[in-house]
């Protein structure tokens, strides 16, 4: 995943949506420095947490399966800055 590990009891929810946005935002996020933990919205997914950034358990065919994205607390605000400031003069 990244080169700074996340504490799991520091983790702040980022993003909800199907498993190929997920995977490519957690890549983004990671070539900015930011590391993010990609897991599955259901608690009963098979998929696992701690796999590399574009491995799932699981079926792989199912892209639309639902994930959530985590960040660290202290990473949230540049990550929200990041993904969302940016594009709110295209909205």
């Amino acid at each position: 995943m990244s080169e700074h590990p996340v504490q799991p009891d520091a983790l702040r929810h980022f993003f909800t949506g199907p498993w190929i946005k997920g995977d490519l935002l957690q890549a983004w996020l990671e070539k900015h420095g930011i590391a993010a933990v990609l897991e599955p919205a259901d608690p009963a997914d098979p998929v696992e947490p701690t796999r590399p950034a574009g491995t799932v358990a699981g079926d792989p065919e199912d892209l639309d399966r639902p994930m959530r994205v985590l960040v660290s607390e202290a990473d949230f605000p540049r990550a929200h800055a990041l993904f969302f400031t940016e594009r709110e003069g295209e909205l």
